[in-house]
């Protein structure tokens, strides 16, 4: 079975939804992944609910998850009962994905942090 995943970088570190530059699109098929496309983050250019862009983006590509190194609460319910939203704690892409394909990422169900414009609960990660 094939999984695609999305994953907003900067460089070769996972970003957040609105920050990163690129967004990666990769497919993983057992124990093995490729990058499949590569394109601008759309969030760069959006003045507001910046990462939502970049979220509808991989919408788009018909991706099963997304692995963030952080996201609010309008992405998570954004995503909810959408795709599988994957939290990698300071790692470069090719470890978040090494991580994913063994089962070792945290699935985020909550914001990882606290939107500038909004209170609300926040999950604290370690």
């Amino acid at each position: 079975m094939t999984t695609r995943i999305g994953i907003p970088v900067d460089g070769i570190t996972v970003s957040g939804p609105g920050e990163g530059a690129e967004v990666h699109i990769y497919e993983i098929e057992n124990t093995k992944y490729k990058l499949i496309e590569s394109y601008e983050n759309p969030a760069l250019k959006a003045t507001s609910t910046r990462g939502i862009h970049m979220l509808k983006s991989v919408l788009a590509k018909n991706v099963d998850a997304i692995i963030v190194s952080e996201i609010g609460a309008p992405g998570v319910r954004f995503l909810k009962d959408k795709i599988k939203i994957y939290f990698s704690n300071n790692m470069n892409e090719n470890e978040a994905l090494e991580f994913y394909i063994k089962g070792k990422l945290e699935e985020v169900t909550l914001p990882t942090h606290k939107s500038p414009h909004h209170e609300g609960n926040v999950h604290e990660l370690k």
